[in-house]
């Protein structure tokens, strides 16, 4: 299937590239999109390898054309994908099975992540479309945990794109973009970029689910911006001391929020040293706030013992054993 004259005789697009003539580069675009999965895959790479090859003045001719509103709306027609969440959902019965084959841009996020950055940069295709299984491919972008890719299309959406659900799938719980990239560090500071200028209750966005996640990679910064923004994370943990023990779990360095959540009167539980992989300094850090020891929970013989188990004779100095100051001894 060709090109409508029509188009062409709009753009009077003259393109000759040495063998690689103005034939060629059309004969590709009809591959790219009235072919199928495979041939139309084949047919991007050819565009972007010698589209990567070509002067200036040539890349100038091939961006009017692949930048035009004809190329997307080939791409949404053709590739089968949809332009927003509201779209997807009207279009709910005529979703695939995610057994069936992929369209172009949803491999791209898999396969090919230059490919992939190729049409969105040339506007062949948006970061907040949703492709023919109903999922947005920021989705598709989240589950291979492509962070480059992610924060490539985030910084071309706009922040209200991720407010919107991430898919239409049942087994995601309408959850939307900025909820998901709560599970993970890199992608929610890169998403909080974008919406911590903007004037939306957090407390509706960002539910106990994703303030549970918050907590396992919250910096003091995080903590007091959130705060700032309504979201108490030491109100969270202070509900639920267990997450005490996922913040000591999943957190690079836990201690600057340890300390901000003590700011908040905000206090370790009595397992605390226990749950620990490095108690010792687990307990220097109770000893330089001040925490009174023996600590609730941890008698003097506890202490004794978990000082001997340690190893630390400069901490087993600062413990009070019967009221006094206990120097270090050959016992310790």
């Amino acid at each position: 299937m060709e090109v409508t004259n029509q188009f062409i005789n709009e753009k009077k697009l003259q393109i000759v590239n040495g063998a690689r003539s103005y034939g060629w580069f059309m004969s590709q675009i009809d591959c790219l999109f009235w072919s199928d999965t495979l041939k139309s895959k084949q047919a991007l790479h050819h565009i972007l390898r010698y589209y990567e090859q070509a002067d200036p003045d040539l890349r100038f001719e091939w961006d009017n054309f692949l930048q035009s509103d004809w190329t997307r709306r080939s791409a949404l027609a053709h590739w089968k994908l949809f332009s927003d969440f509201d779209q997807t959902v009207e279009s709910q019965d005529c979703l695939q099975s995610e057994h069936e084959h992929p369209d172009v841009a949803s491999c791209c996020v898999y396969e090919s992540p230059d490919s992939f950055h190729f049409l969105i940069r040339q506007g062949i295709i948006r970061p907040c479309y949703y492709n023919s299984f109903g999922h947005s491919l920021f989705l598709l972008a989240f589950q291979k945990r492509a962070i480059e890719t992610i924060n490539y299309m985030i910084s071309t959406m706009s922040p209200m794109d991720l407010l919107a659900p991430a898919s239409v799938a049942e087994m995601w719980d309408g959850r939307s973009i900025i909820q998901l990239a709560a599970t993970n560090s890199v992608v929610f500071g890169i998403c909080w970029e974008k919406i911590d200028q903007m004037l939306l209750d957090l407390g509706e966005i960002l539910q106990e689910r994703e303030i549970r996640e918050i907590c396992r990679f919250a910096s003091m910064g995080l903590a007091s911006r959130l705060y700032q923004r309504g979201i108490d994370l030491a109100d969270a943990v202070k509900k639920d001391s267990s997450l005490w023990l996922e913040i000591i779990m999943y957190h690079v360095d836990p201690t600057s929020f340890f300390d901000w959540l003590f700011t908040k009167n905000c206090l370790p539980p009595q397992d605390f040293l226990l749950c620990h992989p490095d108690p010792d300094s687990a307990l220097v850090w109770l000893l330089a706030n001040n925490f009174p020891l023996p600590y609730p929970g941890h008698g003097q013989a506890f202490l004794r013992q978990f000082a001997i188990r340690c190893g630390s004779l400069e901490v087993a100095h600062w413990l009070s054993f019967d009221g006094a100051m206990t120097e270090p001894t050959s016992e310790l």
